[in-house]
């Protein structure tokens, strides 16, 4: 960006043609990033979020995701794209951070478990014993806690669900978390939407290039909620699209997402 088109933003000028909440990341006529910003009706903002201790945003994207989940006055949020960017374990931190804070009086982790089939029933067990089946992931994201994922959900820290029994429900002081969102359809991702309810916030994390068949990718509720959603004022997205430079896992897992 060249200093004239960097001054204009610094004065408010939004000749870019930025939707409320979207987020610019500012680079210099060399290609380095100099400044990030979330333009709002007021004009462009400076990003603001909790500086954690043990865990920083590693990218100019990870910190505009970083801004969105602090941000309590845009109560959806949707983190998207490439696998490996970390959308799963900011979303539980920032989380579990408002939960030990007493904003929130517990966190809802809900999952659409196509990848073992359509209904929880092909499974045994209870409803709880079918659902923990796939909290693998959620498992994989609390190794800074003092508490296992079965100590959190007895001490009603986190309830996990399915989308299958999220019908009809009315989520009070919530942060809900639904992970996996490409395999939502666009009514499914709607219905999850309307269960928000006084003081809860939703945050949609998903990849609309993993869906894992072919109803989800073609009636994708993950990807018509981006394309109808940005610059509603209650709506945040971050997009992450860079498949190796948004991909924080791994060199081996960046073979994969990449070249494979």
């Amino acid at each position: 960006m060249c200093d004239s088109a960097i001054a204009n933003v610094y004065e408010d000028k939004n000749l870019l043609g930025m939707k409320i909440n979207e987020y610019l990341i500012i680079k210099n006529e060399k290609g380095e990033v100099i400044d990030k910003r979330r333009y709002t009706k007021d004009g462009f903002k400076d990003l603001s979020y909790i500086k954690f201790k043990d865990f920083k945003p590693l990218s100019p994207k990870q910190e505009c995701a970083f801004d969105l989940l602090n941000n309590r006055n845009i109560p959806i949020k949707i983190l998207a794209g490439v696998p490996g960017a970390g959308k799963t374990v900011m979303a539980i931190r920032f989380a579990i951070y408002y939960l030990n804070k007493g904003i929130y009086n517990h966190i809802l982790v809900v999952r659409h478990n196509v990848g073992i089939g359509e209904k929880n029933g092909y499974l045994p067990g209870n409803k709880i014993e079918k659902i923990m089946g796939w909290l693998g992931f959620l498992n994989d994201n609390l190794d800074f806690m003092q508490y296992t994922l079965n100590e959190m959900i007895d001490r009603e820290m986190i309830e996990v669900d399915s989308v299958e029994y999220m019908k009809g429900r009315d989520l009070k002081n919530t942060f809900i978390i639904i992970d996996e969102a490409e395999d939502l359809t666009t009514e499914q991702f709607k219905m999850l939407g309307e269960r928000v309810s006084k003081d809860s916030v939703i945050c949609f994390i998903g990849d609309e290039q993993q869906s894992t068949q072919d109803k989800y990718a073609n009636n994708s509720g993950l990807k018509h909620a981006i394309e109808v959603l940005g610059g509603q004022e209650l709506v945040g997205i971050v997009a992450f699209d860079d498949k190796l430079a948004d991909n924080w896992r791994s060199d081996a897992s960046k073979i994969f997402s990449y070249y494979y």
